[in-house]
């Protein structure tokens, strides 16, 4: 015979935790890092529609270097250096992207990584701003939008790292670690 199961001393059910709200200062990280995105992405498509012009600057640019290249392998070069530069920006922004959640979610860990993407993003930038500036005067946009989004990005990370916001931070990793037994 099987004993009889106790039963519960309280009838109503435990409490569900209420999501976290963001403060201030981590909304504005979040609407900043949002806007970098944008405008990375802007860029990204800026720079796929004006292919032909970043192409044949990379071109001139590599005529001019005087090396004993085929004209086949200077196109395997100036394609890996365009399609390269496009490709770290995209990855740059996708990595920001998949961290950003877990920071408005109150992981304070979230901002150390995002340092260290926003430091790979910089090094992006400087690609981008090397390869993809035309021989012209006249405005180039895909260096200025890459610039904005690394001042931007650099902006976000700032809002994340003030007082107010590291407050949230620790007052999140608090509650979560006084669980009732």
């Amino acid at each position: 015979m099987r004993p009889p199961r106790p039963e519960m001393s309280d009838p109503n059910p435990p409490p569900a935790l209420a999501p976290r709200e963001p403060n201030t200062e981590v909304r504005t990280s979040g609407r900043l890092w949002t806007a970098s995105f944008l405008v990375g992405a802007l860029a990204l498509v800026v720079a796929f529609l004006d292919r032909t012009t970043h192409l044949s600057f990379l071109r001139e640019t590599a005529g001019g270097l005087g090396t004993e290249l085929e004209p086949d392998e200077i196109d395997v070069v100036i394609g890996l250096a365009f399609w390269g530069t496009l490709g770290a920006l995209l990855v740059v922004i996708l990595i920001e992207m998949l961290l950003v959640r877990p920071l408005l979610k109150g992981g304070g860990w979230a901002r150390w990584a995002l340092l260290c993407a926003l430091v790979l993003q910089v090094g992006a930038a400087l690609l981008a701003t090397a390869f993809l500036t035309g021989s012209d005067t006249g405005l180039q946009p895909v260096p200025w939008l890459v610039i904005a989004q690394a001042v931007l990005a650099g902006a976000a990370l700032v809002a994340c790292l003030l007082p107010g916001a590291t407050r949230w931070f620790r007052a999140g990793r608090s509650a979560s670690q006084r669980r009732p037994a």
